[in-house]
C-alpha cells in the first residue's frame, strides 16, 4: 500500500478544494459525531464508495463500527455484519492501508479467500488506518460491491488526506474529554473543601453567636486578654482553628495582635509541642529571602561560608509564621506557592531535596483582595495561604477592654523597672480612650509604657496623655504633603526612630515608608 501511495500522482485540484472545504466544515462542527459525520460522507462522495465506514479500535484488539453511510447520505443498517472483518483486522494489526481494485480475484492480497468478502460479494475495498501520536484510533472502510476498480492509485494521497482528518478528530476529542474528566475531577476536590469551609465558617459563626462569654472558650488566652464582644468571637475563632491543621492567614491593622493569635493558633493545635518560627518578609531583604527560608549549601553565593538549614526546614513538624507576607517579592512567591503544593524544600544551591511537614499561617495588614489587584500578591498564593482566613480586630472595635489592656501593660511595665505595678486609673483609662490608635494595641502599649516611665508616685497624671495619635500635640497645616511628612516623624519619634515600628504605626510597609522618607529629603 505504501509503495502505491508514493507513486501516485499528487495534484488534483478539485479534490484539494474538496479538502479544504471539509477542513473548514470539521472547524465548524458541533460535537464528535458530526465531525465523523461529515468526514465518512465527504469519502463517499470524493472516491464514488457505494459505502463508508468509520471503525474505531477498542481494548483487546476489538473494534466497533462508529459511522456508517452510503452514497445517499443514508445510515447505514446492522454495520457490523456489512464489513469484511478480515479487511478491518489486516489493517489495523499492521497499521497499513489495505487497497483492492477486485476483491474476487485478486491473489495478489489473499482476500479473494475470506469468507466475508465472498458472503458479501465485495469487489472494491479500500481501508485505511488513522493514526494519530502513535496510535491507531481504527480505520476509514470504502467499499463497492457491483464494481471493481472504483479506487484507483490516484485516490490513496487524497484518501490518507481524509485518513488523517480522522484520526485528528478523534485525538482531539480524546484530549478534550480527558481535560473534561480532570477539570470535573479537579471541580469536585474545589466545591468538597468549598463545602467543608463553609461548614467550618458556619460552625464557627453559630459558636460565636450563640455565648460571648469568655468562660466558656476551650482554652484561655492568657497573653490575649479582654471580653469586649469582638474579642470574645476573635477567640472562638481561634479555639475551632487550632484544631484544624489548614493554613490560615490573618488579616488586620498594624499592631492588632496578629502574631499573639499566631502563637495561639500553634499553642493549642496538634503542633503544640513543636517549634513556632516567625519570619517577618519585610524585614528581610530579598536578596537573602530565599536562602532565609529554604536554607543553602556552602558556596551558593558569595559569603555563603557553610550550609544553612533554613527557617522551613527548622520549623518541621511545627508551625511557620510568614508576617507582612505581601511584601514578599513575587518571585519568592512563586517558590513559597511551589512549596505548599508539595512541600518539599530545595536548598538553593542544593540538588537534594528534603519533605518537610509543618503548618503555615501568615499574616498581612493589607486587605489581600486589594493586595491581589495591585500586583503585589498571586491571587493562586492567597487561595493556598487562606484555607482559612481570620480578621483580628483592631483596638477601636474592642474600647471596653482598654482598661483590662492599661493595667496588663502596667504590669509589665513594673516588671521592667523592678518596683510595683502603678494603677490603671479611671481617669488614666478615659483619658486614654479618647485617642485614636492607629497603630492599635502595639501602640498603646508603647504609650503606656512611656507614660510609666513619666510618672511619679503610685498612680499616672491623665494629663500626661498627649492629644495627638503619636503622643504630640497636632500639626495645624492641612498641606497634604507637609501632614504626611509630620505623621512620619512623629511616629519615628514615638518608636525611638525604628523604622520598622514607625512603618507598623503608619499602617504602611517599611519600603514604602523609606519612599516617603527620601522624597521628604528632596
Amino acid at each position: 500500500f505504501l509503495s502505491r501511495l508514493r507513486g501516485s500522482r499528487k495534484g488534483d485540484a478539485a479534490r484539494f478544494a474538496a479538502v479544504l472545504g471539509l477542513n473548514r466544515s470539521i472547524a465548524n462542527a458541533a460535537d464528535r459525531r458530526s465531525v465523523l459525520q461529515l468526514l465518512l460522507d465527504e469519502a463517499v462522495d470524493l472516491f464514488r464508495a457505494e459505502r463508508g465506514f468509520l471503525i474505531e479500535s477498542l481494548p483487546d484488539g476489538e473494534f466497533a463500527v462508529t459511522s456508517a453511510r452510503n452514497l445517499d447520505r443514508e445510515v447505514v443498517k446492522n454495520p457490523g455484519a456489512k464489513i469484511s472483518t478480515t479487511v478491518v483486522r489486516r489493517c489495523l494489526e499492521s497499521r497499513d492501508g489495505v487497497f483492492v481494485e477486485d476483491a474476487q480475484n485478486d491473489p495478489d492480497e489473499g482476500l479473494s479467500g475470506s469468507q466475508s468478502i465472498a458472503d458479501m460479494q465485495l469487489r472494491s475495498v479500500l481501508c485505511i488506518p488513522l493514526l494519530a501520536a502513535d496510535r491507531c484510533y481504527g480505520c476509514l472502510y470504502l467499499d463497492h460491491r457491483f464494481h471493481s476498480s472504483v479506487f484507483g492509485a490516484d485516490d490513496l494521497p487524497w484518501v490518507q488526506a481524509l485518513a488523517d482528518q480522522g484520526a485528528i478528530a478523534l485525538r482531539m476529542y480524546e484530549l478534550l474529554h480527558a481535560e473534561a474528566e480532570r477539570t470535573a475531577a479537579a471541580a469536585r476536590g474545589s466545591e468538597q473543601l468549598t463545602d467543608r469551609l463553609v461548614e467550618v465558617e458556619t460552625e464557627l459563626q453559630q459558636r460565636a453567636a450563640v455565648d460571648l462569654d469568655r468562660g466558656k472558650l476551650e482554652h484561655e488566652y492568657p497573653r490575649i486578654v479582654g471580653h469586649a464582644p469582638a474579642t470574645v468571637r476573635f477567640l472562638q475563632t481561634l479555639d475551632r482553628v487550632a484544631a484544624v491543621d489548614l493554613s490560615v492567614l490573618l488579616v488586620g491593622e498594624s499592631g492588632c495582635g496578629k502574631e499573639l493569635a499566631a502563637r495561639a493558633i500553634h499553642e493549642y493545635s496538634r503542633r503544640g509541642d513543636a517549634r513556632f518560627v516567625p519570619v517577618n518578609v519585610a524585614a528581610v531583604s530579598p536578596a537573602v529571602l530565599e536562602s532565609e527560608l529554604f536554607g543553602h549549601v556552602r558556596g551558593a553565593y558569595t559569603g555563603a561560608e557553610r550550609d544553612r538549614e533554613g527557617l522551613v526546614r527548622h520549623a518541621a513538624g511545627g508551625v511557620l509564621f510568614l508576617d507582612e507576607v505581601t511584601e514578599m517579592p513575587l518571585d519568592m512567591q512563586v517558590k513559597l506557592l511551589r512549596f505548599l503544593e508539595d512541600h518539599v524544600v530545595r536548598p538553593v544551591g542544593s540538588d537534594a531535596t528534603y519533605d518537610v511537614d509543618l503548618r503555615v499561617v501568615a499574616a498581612t495588614n493589607r486587605d489581600p483582595f486589594e493586595a491581589i489587584q495591585e500586583g503585589v500578591l498571586r491571587e493562586d498564593l492567597y487561595y493556598r495561604l487562606a484555607a482559612l482566613s481570620i480578621t483580628v480586630p483592631p483596638l477601636r472595635e474592642r474600647l471596653t477592654d482598654m482598661p483590662v489592656l492599661v493595667e496588663a501593660f502596667l504590669r509589665e511595665a513594673a516588671v521592667e523597672r523592678g518596683a510595683p505595678a502603678r494603677a490603671a486609673t479611671p481617669a488614666l483609662v478615659d483619658a486614654l480612650r479618647r485617642r485614636a490608635w492607629p497603630g492599635n494595641v502595639r501602640q498603646l502599649r508603647n504609650e503606656v509604657f512611656r507614660l510609666d516611665a513619666m510618672a511619679d508616685g503610685d498612680e499616672i497624671d491623665p494629663t500626661l496623655v498627649a492629644d495627638g495619635s503619636v503622643g504630640h500635640p497636632v500639626r495645624q497645616s492641612l498641606v497634604l504633603a507637609d501632614l504626611e511628612q509630620w505623621a512620619i516623624g512623629e511616629a519615628l519619634r514615638a518608636t525611638g526612630g525604628n523604622k520598622a515600628e514607625a512603618a507598623r504605626v503608619l499602617g504602611i510597609s517599611r519600603r514604602a515608608l523609606y519612599n516617603k522618607l527620601a522624597r521628604g529629603e528632596s
